[in-house]
């Protein structure tokens, strides 16, 4: 027969998570601390934001895409966190706020007002600084955003399979090749866009990517120099994983995209062609470039790290 006790046990199986690395809850004026839990406070509210911000994003006009967002990335954060006992927001508040700071998706913005890859509906049709202010605040997420998806990508343990690969190594004159290559793709993609508008995804990665390299920043192509490919396979997963989601909440949103994508608009899952998917890959590549190009100027980039499975566990990210 089952009593209070056995009930009450196995219950708190279910939510508590074991884990000495990981900080005791403590509330003011309780004797005794809390026990530690399936999710970190932030986890459980970004669990709330999203219950909360699914559903309005499809029943009101306005956009609710950052709460949405902003709950996705504590939650993410808070299973880090759990699986790793460190977060990047733990590790550095600060970096975390220059994330959402950087005008970062407006580069892509203003790629597609030539591109013409996807519009928006459901949008007001004012373009004062309200719908400005709005669309920054939801452009704010995709950096922390992909950058939360691939560290948790990297705390699994199948990530330490690419950690010791054949090193793939880029003289310094193959660097600034490579960097100069990016520009012209770029410059390439705004003449031909029609054609040549998947390059939107690869050129801003051969321009930064290379610099970084060079000037002693983090750089995918330094980790690959190592034979260490586990940043690249984490942030391009990471993104595919953002990628999922984004096109998931996107579908029945009130206030959503839609896509115009030439020859390659076929068989699409949500509102994304299946051949689309394959840009998310590349597309957290140059997030990473782009954002530790910034960092660095900044010099801010030691700070940036992700926790990933392999030696040395803590890398530069």
């Amino acid at each position: 027969m089952l009593n209070y006790s056995s009930v009450k046990a196995s219950l708190e199986d279910l939510v508590i998570f074991r884990d000495e690395r990981l900080p005791v809850r403590r509330i003011p004026l309780r004797e005794k601390p809390l026990r530690r839990y399936f999710l970190p406070y932030r986890g459980l509210l970004g669990l709330l934001l999203i219950a909360i911000a699914w559903p309005l994003s499809q029943q009101i006009t306005q956009n609710v895409f950052f709460p949405l967002w902003l709950g996705f990335i504590l939650v993410v954060d808070g299973f880090v966190l759990r699986r790793t006992a460190t977060s990047l927001l733990v590790r550095s508040p600060k970096i975390m706020a220059v994330m959402f700071i950087l005008p970062y998706w407006w580069l892509f913005e203003g790629i597609n007002q030539i591109t013409q890859n996807w519009v928006y509906v459901g949008t007001k049709t004012d373009e004062g600084l309200i719908s400005y202010f709005e669309a920054t605040l939801s452009y704010s997420t995709v950096i922390p955003v992909v950058f939360e998806v691939s560290e948790l990508v990297g705390s699994f343990g199948f990530i330490e399979r690419f950690a010791r690969l054949r090193a793939f190594v880029l003289s310094k004159r193959q660097m600034i090749f490579t960097s100069i290559f990016g520009v012209v793709s770029l410059a390439a993609m705004l003449i031909w866009p029609t054609y040549l508008f998947p390059l939107t995804w690869l050129s801003l990665f051969f321009i930064f990517d290379p610099i970084n390299s060079l000037t002693g920043r983090p750089s995918i192509i330094s980790q690959m120099r190592k034979g260490d490919y586990r940043i690249a396979v984490a942030f391009a997963l990471g993104a595919l994983v953002c990628g999922f989601f984004w096109e998931m909440w996107n579908r029945d949103a009130s206030v959503a995209w839609e896509y115009n994508i030439g020859y390659l608009d076929f068989a699409r899952i949500f509102e994304m062609p299946l051949l689309g998917y394959g840009g998310y890959l590349p597309f957290g590549l140059e997030t990473y470039a782009v954002f530790h190009f910034v960092a660095g100027v900044l010099g801010w980039s030691s700070e940036a790290k992700i926790s990933l499975r392999g030696e040395p566990r803590v890398s530069s990210a």
